[in-house]
């Protein structure tokens, strides 16, 4: 008997051990083929990543317990049968994580958002969340908060989610410019200098407008509108705004004192 517990005990941590290597090498995997293969042509896979890692895990932890009984000749039936009320009581405490796991479902399944995204999330009354996403897992969420914290919100916690990377901003600004040329013209130079700006800004706008607001005899109101991705250009909107400016300028179009001001 004696001999029997000692052999049982070798084989179970032959089997630990073989299931933790295993798990390591199956993390692995999934990495390097994330990487090479899917990453880059789809960017949007890395928000599948953590969810296949929690069911890799899952899937051989069962295995594990699978085998770890069958080596202890441990027989489940009359167990399972018999715990009904445990079985009760366990459902009622899981409920939150039944929640979660459905929530996060609905996460994956609608396309409600990607990592890399910036979200608003609402979790309760008058209680906001806002950052970008750096993982989705299937029961929670991990978002780093524009203070560079990291926040875990559990899925069934989300109630409403605002995906600014999903949607398009619309940016204006107007200047103040003394006449120097045809309103055709001017209008055509501030078209070329808008277009510039966002384009060294790396700004996806689409399209840029100009138009003539107001007049007087001594200079007019011009007015730049444009639309693009709000997640393209949270970043360097400071720096459109900063080389339209400093265009105007190097044009004489606009004074040093002169400022431009956004209106939405």
């Amino acid at each position: 008997m004696h001999q029997a517990y000692i052999t049982q005990a070798y084989e179970t941590a032959i089997a630990l051990a073989a299931g933790f290597l295993i798990w390591r090498l199956l993390i692995a995997a999934v990495d390097r083929f994330y990487a090479r293969r899917l990453l880059l042509k789809h960017p949007r896979s890395a928000t599948y990543l953590s969810p296949i890692k929690s069911i890799v895990g899952l899937a051989l932890l069962f295995i594990v317990v699978v085998v770890l009984l069958d080596i202890w000749h441990i027989n489940i039936g009359p167990a399972v049968w018999s715990a009904g009320a445990i079985t009760a009581v366990l459902a009622f405490g899981a409920q939150w994580i039944v929640r979660d796991l459905l929530a996060g479902y609905s996460i994956f399944a609608e396309s409600q958002f990607d990592v890399g995204d910036r979200i608003e999330i609402t979790t309760g009354i008058n209680s906001i969340i806002a950052g970008v996403v750096e993982a989705i897992g299937l029961r929670t969420t991990r978002l780093i908060d524009r203070h560079g914290r990291t926040v875990f919100i559990p899925n069934g916690n989300i109630y409403v989610v605002v995906n600014l990377s999903k949607g398009v901003k619309r940016l204006e600004l107007s200047f103040d410019l003394p006449w120097c040329d045809s309103v055709e013209n001017m209008k055509a130079e501030i078209l070329k200098m808008a277009g510039a700006a966002a384009s060294a800004a790396k700004i996806d706008a689409d399209p840029v407008s100009v138009h003539l607001d107001d007049f007087t005899p001594q200079q007019a109101t011009f007015r730049i509108s444009l639309r693009a991705p709000q997640g393209s250009y949270d970043a360097d909107e400071g720096m459109m705004r900063e080389r339209l400016v400093a265009a105007l300028q190097a044009k004489g179009w606009l004074a040093r004192g002169d400022t431009s001001q956004p209106k939405t």
